[in-house]
């Protein structure tokens, strides 16, 4: 509704309304890759709205975007028992800094904050493989991808594909695509030359510092989270920042690591069927090496067997997820 994704509560009427932001690539699609973390939160009674957002460097941009998409969907909604609900923001890595820029930009009305994996690094230090990889991939790219782009024969035959996958594709491949989608414009920035992110690391601490107005936030960091920037959010918000004086802050540090909110349970598949899939998160696995969604890569496949170790480990899964999200719902109510 209005590009914007919704989970109703299971049961009953929403005690409160969350606006939800993933991280970078996996918060093109939050339906399918925080699908577990979201619907936990919707069982404990919250009508979750997932604006996602195509990857690039201008976070003012993607805090626009996204806040303008939820402000439509709430809308769209029709619905005025939500404004008498609490509304509380709810983000993850990427995803904490837009809506700490959403709430520094915007007199958003917010019950509180939800700010999970927490970090305003610049560019190479934000993604691991941004300088070795994807800078001299993006170059040699780049040329290419120009003459494509400025070929309308070629524009036009890439946009009858999109169009025929959209139409033909299951449900689920239709909403992967985005995923997919957002990486040609982000190479094309590398390409150009592109090296930080807009705000700068400085210019968004000062923009934070000045104008941050969401008296009440909950701080997630988690123990194994190699990028994490927790305690330096928690000192910019206790001390000489605009909400200061009378500021509410909560700090958890939980197991896992940065990718934990991202963790999925598949149901068991039978053996032959549970070793292609393993195979394929093994790929996706090596293509992800490097980077802190490697993890998850490799558990995926290892869930979906029958044997002990696959149960047991989906069972742990379950588990985190569930401990996150108790944290985060008796929190906000």
């Amino acid at each position: 509704l209005q590009g914007a994704w919704i989970l109703r509560p299971s049961k009953g009427d929403p005690v409160g309304v969350v606006h939800f932001v993933g991280g970078v690539f996996v918060g093109a699609a939050p339906q399918i890759t925080y699908r577990l973390f979201l619907e936990r939160l919707a069982e404990r009674g919250f009508l979750i709205i997932a604006t996602p957002f195509a990857s690039g460097f201008d976070h003012l941009k993607i805090a626009d975007e996204t806040q303008f998409k939820f402000d439509r969907c709430i809308r769209a909604l029709k619905e005025q028992s939500l404004e008498s609900l609490p509304s509380f923001g709810v983000g993850h890595s990427l995803g904490a800094l837009v809506h700490l820029l959403i709430g520094s930009r915007y007199a958003v009305e917010r019950a509180g904050n939800v700010l999970m994996s927490f970090n305003n690094k610049g560019a190479k230090q934000a993604i691991p493989l941004f300088s070795p990889v994807a800078v001299p991939m993006a170059q040699n790219l780049g040329p290419l991808l120009t003459q494509i782009s400025n070929s309308p024969t070629v524009r036009f035959g890439a946009e009858m594909a999109k169009r025929q996958l959209e139409t033909l594709s299951p449900p689920l491949v239709k909403q992967i695509l985005p995923l997919v989608e957002q990486l040609p414009s982000l190479y094309m920035e590398l390409a150009n030359g592109k090296e930080d992110f807009t705000p700068t690391v400085e210019d968004a601490t000062r923009l934070i510092r000045s104008y941050y107005g969401i008296r009440r936030n909950l701080l997630v960091r988690f123990k194994d989270d190699v990028i994490d920037e927790t305690p330096e959010l928690a000192k910019i918000l206790s001390s000489s920042s605009a909400v200061s004086m009378s500021l509410d802050l909560s700090v958890r540090t939980l197991s896992g690591d940065h990718a934990r909110p991202l963790q999925q349970v598949f149901p068991e598949v039978p053996g032959v069927m549970a070793d292609a899939v393993t195979r394929g998160s093994d790929l996706l696995a090596s293509l992800a090496a490097g980077t802190l969604f490697e993890g998850v890569a490799k558990e995926v496949g290892q869930t979906f067997g029958s044997d002990p170790a696959s149960q047991r480990l989906r069972q742990q899964l379950l588990e985190d997820i569930e401990n996150l999200v108790e944290e985060i719902a008796a929190w906000m109510l």
